[in-house]
């Protein structure tokens, strides 16, 4: 062997023996850490799946049940804004095309408004100074002031060609769907498919005060609340029932000591709740008069309406958990790469990027890409795994950026029924970087219990 090559070796040796025992420091504590959890009375019957990996090497430090299928929660947002970020780029926009299609005489427009729905999660939103509502219709009163119409009669309707299947998931839980996140995810999106109630009192129940999306504060809400001392809103869900006469069935248990209570729904047509805002608006701005006008006069593009760069929509997706912004995700990489938006098609776009990094994902199930799911089943280390091959991909920084603080690590955190979940980076007492995945699920204590055990074994790697 030349000398050169000899050496190469031998510092290449030295530097896997040198990591090894260095993160060697951590792996007694951590498997005391696992032995006391295996002892705790509220985690008998839990299972337990934890996975560390070596950042540079990809090697497994310490782990437990790293195989055991269970669900992620949104510790799955991980895994689908990663996704995102490789297909689509941080530098992507949503565009939201809106056309018109009719005659313009005497700076009259006669004909329909069409807006191409583009499946934008942010249309509406006010976390973006220009997404809010009024920009949005500024903009659009502006292009077609431009174009020579000052006065608007036809009708304006939502083109919803991007998705292929439905809009609210079929293995979201009944009690989830309906309530703010839980909103489907639609062609069109409007205020992140969210808006609140105030709630008052009665003798045995609650009744709608007012609501943000105009809606019929006595039609639409059918009121099954049972007065419960100290409880909160967490306890009060809003189902969907067709046996119903109203849109929203809130039932559960709230505190009627407060004046009022504040619940946040999900919208359910949010393209009619956007058709109804802007016809109010363009009624006060340009003299909008509603008139079913067929025309066969070519199309035009009256303007664009785009969204924040993926980068910023990722960030905000991570940071509060925003599972409508998954969905749109998971839908949009699917639309990019077969054409068709689906949740189907975005779950195998997540697959074959996974396998693109020899990720074994072949026992991997899901059902969406925000993790609400609970039928949703993937390991730990497919996890951890997707995070350390990630700090090779040149967006890691936009990523890295959007997982939230929590408790001292940069990491995203899930919780459903009986499951809470964590997922992130952290870099360990003896300077290795690694990232990790720590899943319990069918724990009898309370969540917050869970999450201060599982705080106590992470603190162990610091």
């Amino acid at each position: 062997m030349k000398k050169g090559l000899f050496q190469s070796v031998i510092w290449l040796a030295f530097i896997l023996i040198t990591t090894q025992s260095r993160a060697q420091s951590v792996v007694q504590p951590l498997l005391h850490a696992f032995e006391q959890l295996d002892k705790d009375t509220c985690l008998k019957k839990a299972d337990i799946s934890f996975c560390l990996l070596d950042i540079n090497t990809g090697k497994v430090i310490v782990e437990k049940n790293k195989d055991k299928l269970l669900a992620p929660a949104s510790t799955l947002k991980t895994f689908t804004t990663a996704t995102a970020l490789y297909v689509l780029g941080e530098n992507y926009q949503y565009q939201t095309r809106v056309t018109f299609k009719g005659t313009i005489q005497d700076k009259v427009g006669k004909g329909t408004l069409i807006i191409y729905g583009a499946g934008d999660p942010s249309l509406g939103s006010d976390r973006y100074d220009d997404t809010k509502p009024d920009k949005v219709f500024q903009q659009i009163v502006k292009a077609l002031k431009s174009k020579g119409i000052e006065q608007l009669e036809g009708n304006i309707i939502v083109n919803k060609s991007i998705y292929t299947d439905e809009n609210i998931n079929k293995d979201w839980l009944d009690e989830d769907v309906g309530n703010y996140y839980g909103a489907g995810i639609y062609p069109l999106n409007w205020k992140e498919n969210k808006f609140e109630i105030n709630l008052v009192p009665t003798t045995s129940s609650f009744e709608v005060l007012n609501n943000t999306a105009g809606y019929d504060n006595k039609k639409d809400f059918c009121i099954e609340l049972i007065h419960k001392e100290g409880a909160t809103t967490e306890e009060a869900f809003a189902y969907i029932e067709k046996s119903k006469s109203c849109m929203y069935n809130i039932k559960g248990v709230l505190s009627a000591k407060e004046a009022t209570q504040n619940m946040q729904l999900a919208r359910l047509t949010p393209d009619k709740d956007f058709i109804r805002d802007l016809s109010a608006y363009l009624k006060k701005e340009m003299a909008f008069k509603t008139n079913n006008i067929r025309s066969y006069e070519q199309e035009i593009e009256i303007t664009r309406i785009v969204s924040p760069p993926l980068a910023q929509l990722v960030y905000w997706c991570n940071q509060k958990s925003l599972n409508l912004y998954a969905e749109s995700f998971c839908k949009t990489i699917a639309s990019h790469m077969f054409k068709a938006g689906s949740w189907r098609l975005g779950i195998s776009a997540m697959m074959r990027y996974a396998n693109a990094l020899k990720i074994n994902t072949r026992q991997v199930q899901l059902k969406d890409g925000c993790g609400l799911a609970e039928t949703n089943r993937i390991t730990t280390y497919v996890l951890a795994s997707m995070l350390q091959r990630n700090t090779k991909e040149k967006n890691h920084q936009t990523f890295y950026a959007s997982l939230p603080s929590i408790n001292g690590l940069n990491m995203k955190s899930g919780y459903i029924g009986g499951t809470r979940s964590y997922a992130g980076y952290i870099t360990l007492k003896d300077s290795t970087k690694a990232s990790f995945a720590f899943i319990i699920h069918g724990y009898t204590c309370t969540p917050k219990e869970v999450k201060s055990k599982m705080f106590q074994v992470l603190d162990k790697m610091k």
